[in-house]
């Protein structure tokens, strides 16, 4: 019934599989260790491999699971991968052409999903998820073995440990894509704080907007590119060793306006929003959602 209604579909899933049992395990009932990946209950090792699974859309209950939520007596940390989990949320796809060999097709693109399309001239890199199929298509020759040592120490990690450890790790991949408007070359990173089940498996890293992605930013030595201001004369370029107040600019979008940002400057967040959907729509800059 629940194939018949849609709500069901066969994909294929990266799923901890342990050979001595034949079974696919939880999360939960594997051990991450420096020596591989264990069965916490017999110390079978465990892969990870890519099986055909049913997979259940929770997406189209999103509204009451959220409203669960609010009612379970969970710690903040918790709630917040539930609501990743659930996965329910509005926005938009841009595409980010790169070339092969030097040569650059309409159809050599990665996709790019972003909650804050109005923010795209601020983007200092492209950030996949280690779990994302164009990391063997984007990594240069040059970074293969420091880009496979990175994902290495990532599939050591659970799921659990890479939403909630705070620290930021990363690789360059030695690639570049090309920014959908202005045509600059923006580098494309991998990261563990980026999660292939949310949107594409691919964010905008936006450091003027975003806490994680300026903490990565600024890690990585990324350029800052400050998209925003308001009448206090909030400036990222002046503030790059100190705290932003990110829930300032999240909780007063409409009392900043954009700078450094082309067409959409002077704009507040409302009305950049509108424009770049409109426009990248008419030039077809933008998939779906």
């Amino acid at each position: 019934k629940f194939f018949e209604k849609g709500l069901a579909f066969i994909e294929d899933i990266e799923v901890n599989f342990c050979e001595k049992l034949g079974t696919v395990l939880a999360n939960d009932e594997i051990l991450q260790t420096d020596e591989g990946i264990f069965f916490e209950r017999g110390n079978f090792p465990v892969v990870k491999k890519k099986m055909k699974q049913w997979v259940l859309k929770i997406t189209k209950y999103a509204e009451k699971l959220l409203e669960g939520l609010d009612s379970l007596d969970w710690k903040k940390d918790i709630k917040e991968i539930q609501k990743k989990w659930i996965g329910k949320n509005k926005g938009f796809v841009f595409k980010f052409l790169f070339s092969l060999e030097n040569d650059v097709k309409d159809n050599n693109y990665i996709e790019v999903f972003t909650t804050k399309p109005s923010t795209i001239f601020g983007v200092s890199a492209l950030v996949l998820s280690p779990e994302h199929h164009f990391i063997s298509i984007l990594t240069s020759q040059e970074n293969i073995l420091k880009v496979n040592n990175y994902l290495d120490q990532i599939r050591r990690k659970s799921n659990l440990e890479k939403q909630i450890n705070k620290k930021k790790t990363g690789v360059f991949t030695g690639s570049y894509v090309f920014h959908p408007f202005n045509k600059k070359k923006i580098p494309v990173w991998i990261s563990d704080y980026v999660l292939m089940h949310y949107g594409t498996g691919v964010v905008m890293c936006v450091p003027s907007c975003d806490q994680r992605d300026y903490e990565f930013a600024k890690k990585f030595n990324l350029k800052f590119i400050n998209v925003i201001t308001n009448n206090n004369n909030y400036d990222l370029n002046k503030n790059t060793n100190n705290t932003i107040n990110f829930m300032e600019i999240k909780n007063n979008l409409n009392n900043f306006y954009f700078i450094n940002s082309d067409f959409l400057n002077g704009l507040n967040f409302e009305e950049a929003e509108n424009k770049i959907v409109s426009l990248s729509i008419q030039t077809k800059k933008r998939l779906c959602h």
